[in-house]
């Protein structure tokens, strides 16, 4: 990559930038590489994927929308990118961890970036700028972005949820209407490659201290995770039962003004979300929250609706406590 387009590269913050002309290589298809591959292709970027797995209805649709793509073996990818000399990374969900193309990327200078980073700089497409509010966990987390999304549906605002649940967010912010806000759930394997968003909230649901997933050890994986509460704005929200999730939090580097809010099924403390005598309380954010606390909604409704179980009660106290 030359150094025009090298710092150009690290000029770009939004989608009015001009983006056409860069060779962007993407590491990996699905319905992640292609959400990348069709926006960035609209920009006028020019666009090769690489992956390992085929996927006949992508693949075609990649033709035409104008992009490239090679379905290559996992020994041959580095050669591929070599050759193909991008200015740009963007990995997905399926790029290997220790993958080789990462490192020569690196000693190359050439930048790699996740779908996130992509899309956090994309993100002003309309003139509705959506926040953002930013879910993971060990296990936990699609539930309770769901949920958080659902609650600030109910409020009037036009909301998605992002990941497993809902679509990818590279989709999310091209909507033609736009978004209030997005909810997102991240797995530990898009925290790894996350460079630079800025949460209006974040969550970290819980942490298995026995998980590894795709990391190399259950400290990388929690390491991963951690990174989810990184320049958060507004509230960095964690679990009350679960100290791991609150280290993460006096460990990160956040936004001056975040607050640390906690959930759990104990009576919260100030700054915190719980349950009293049967009720689901609020004492996160209230002015009057050191000597006053909000009543939400009572476990009888809760039960009424199928939804009493403790992991769904947490779930819900999460949500309320990001949204």
């Amino acid at each position: 990559m030359s150094a025009p387009n090298r710092d150009r590269i690290s000029r770009l913050q939004s989608w009015h930038d001009d983006w056409s002309g860069l060779k962007i290589g993407v590491h990996g298809l699905g319905e992640i590489g292609f959400s990348v591959a069709d926006t960035l292709t609209e920009l006028g970027s020019s666009v090769r994927v690489l992956h390992t797995m085929p996927d006949a209805e992508r693949e075609r649709l990649i033709q035409v929308i104008g992009a490239e793509h090679l379905e290559v073996s996992q020994e041959s990818m580095l050669r591929e990118f070599t050759q193909f000399e991008p200015d740009l990374i963007v990995v997905t969900p399926t790029t290997p961890l220790d993958d080789p193309v990462i490192d020569w990327a690196a000693r190359q200078d050439i930048a790699v970036w996740s779908d996130t980073d992509l899309a956090w700089r994309l993100r002003d497409k309309t003139g509705r700028v959506a926040d953002w509010i930013c879910v993971t966990g060990s296990s936990g987390a699609a539930g309770t972005a769901e949920f958080a999304a659902h609650m600030l549906h109910e409020g009037g605002l036009r909301v998605t949820p992002v990941g497993p649940s809902g679509m990818p967010v590279l989709d999310a912010i091209r909507d033609p209407q736009g978004f209030d806000v997005l909810v997102l759930d991240l797995s530990s394997e898009q925290l790894h490659w996350m460079n630079q968003i800025s949460p209006f909230a974040s969550l970290c649901f819980t942490l298995d201290p026995n998980a590894a997933g795709a990391h190399s050890n259950p400290g990388a994986h929690a390491s991963a995770l951690a990174r989810v509460y990184e320049n958060t704005m507004i509230a960095c929200v964690y679990n009350r039962a679960d100290r791991a999730t609150e280290a993460m939090v006096e460990g990160a580097d956040v936004i001056e003004g975040a607050r640390a809010i906690s959930f759990g099924l104990d009576s919260p403390p100030p700054s915190g979300f719980g349950m009293v005598e049967g009720l689901l309380i609020d004492r996160g954010f209230h002015a009057e929250r050191r000597s006053e606390a909000l009543e939400l909604l009572s476990l009888e409704e809760l039960s009424a609706q199928g939804l009493a179980t403790p992991h769904t009660v947490q779930q819900i106290l999460a949500a309320a406590a990001s949204a």
